[in-house]
């Protein structure tokens, strides 16, 4: 059966959905997996829970590349399937772990074969019409962000009806239904165009050379720290500061998905916003807001005012990534582009690495409140790199 580029890009969608909501259903459950098998205290649960959830990050930064290169030898649609293959086994291993040390090697192996979000991209790209191209992709980036926001919901509500392991058995089944009509999608290489390969070393020389590229490098890495700091923490801050809270993982779950909801909905007014509003002051307004609020939210006494706090965090995050990537494309030559955004972004890459991390370290050393402090903190920082640095862009005044 032959499938038009709409049938193939449905097929991809619907896999990176499930996958996306799959890698994101951890995140309010395991505090909860680990202090139930491990018997850890708050400090060590965070430190394990940082660790586990940086790990695929780690393993994705060597394997990534090498499974691209594989692509282009074997076919994207193989190497698109394999990384999905990855996350599937990764999820059944997670289902029969019975230690911290089995969760972190089961959870870091879903990046084995790559990632599958970077290599539906590069499928997606290769069969979509040129001219249909920046759709098809951003129909991809959809999917992904729905996945995003869903997915904490999910894996919250699945832990509290059926338990912890359901969670993994039932996306590692949805993933590997969804994922197999991948293999059936062929490149269409007359609609790929190549492009003249530049060498990473001189991307990043160029990089750090230009000074407004490393401000908003700066940006994008407290921007993410602030984010991925509070993950492993999050659902022991609500536990302790909301102790009669029931169904806990579901809680935590729609309390995140609120939070990616309100950022999604900001990004999608930001063309409506920016109308009336100077780039530069709504970003320098999101980073002062959103930091205010992460320092207050721990002075919260209740659900609701918490749950509004991580809206209007959100809401202010949310606008922060599409202006500052377009203050770095601005400030790059059209031919120079791909390789320098792919340079900047790593600087995602890196607050992904460190953020969980970092936040076990200061929860045992400060305690659980100060995860949010530090995030605050963080994107204080973010607006001095921005406020007192010469970042000007056009589409910024």
């Amino acid at each position: 059966m032959i499938l038009n580029w709409k049938s193939k890009l449905l097929v991809i969608s619907i896999s990176q959905f499930f996958y996306r909501a799959g890698s994101r259903a951890i995140i309010p459950i395991l505090p909860l997996i680990i202090k139930e098998i491990a018997k850890t205290n708050v400090s060590d649960t965070v430190y394990w829970s940082g660790w586990i959830l940086s790990s695929p990050f780690i393993i994705s930064f060597f394997t990534t590349p090498f499974w691209g290169s594989i692509g282009d030898r074997i076919g994207r649609n193989y190497t698109t399937f394999l990384a999905a293959f990855g996350f599937v086994l990764s999820q059944l291993g997670l289902s029969f772990s019975s230690t911290v040390a089995l969760i972190f090697i089961s959870f870091s192996f879903q990046e084995i074969f790559g990632g599958a979000y970077p290599s539906a991209i590069s499928l997606t790209a290769s069969f979509s019409p040129k001219e249909k191209s920046a759709d098809s992709l951003s129909y991809l980036q959809f999917a992904n962000a729905l996945g995003n926001i869903l997915g904490p919901l999910f894996g919250g509500l699945i832990a509290d009806l059926f338990g912890y392991k359901y969670v993994f058995l039932t996306f590692s089944i949805l993933v590997l239904i969804f994922s197999f009509p991948i293999l059936f999608i062929k490149d269409d290489e007359k609609n790929y165009q190549r492009q003249k390969k530049s060498s990473l070393s001189k991307n990043f020389v160029q990089f750090i050379n230009n000074k407004i590229l490393i401000i908003t490098g700066l940006i994008l890495l407290s921007y993410t720290l602030s984010v991925t700091i509070i993950r492993p923490s999050f659902t022991l801050f609500i536990s302790k500061q909301f102790a009669e809270t029931k169904n806990l993982a579901t809680i935590s779950g729609l309390l995140f998905t609120m939070f990616g909801i309100s950022s999604a909905v900001s990004n999608l007014l930001l063309p409506w916003i920016k109308k009336y509003i100077s780039l530069k002051l709504i970003l320098n307004s999101a980073f002062l807001i959103g930091g205010l609020i992460f320092v207050l939210i721990i002075f919260m006494k209740n659900l609701f005012s918490f749950g509004i706090s991580l809206l209007i965090i959100g809401f202010c995050l949310g606008v922060i990534l599409p202006i500052v990537y377009s203050i770095m494309s601005d400030n790059i030559e059209k031919e120079l582009k791909a390789g320098l955004m792919g340079v900047g972004s790593s600087f995602q890459m890196i607050g992904n690495l460190l953020g969980p991390i970092l936040s076990g370290f200061i929860v045992a050393s400060f305690g659980l409140d100060f995860s949010f402090i530090s995030a605050g903190l963080i994107l204080f920082l973010g607006f001095l790199f921005f406020k007192f640095s010469s970042v000007q862009s056009e589409k910024s005044n």
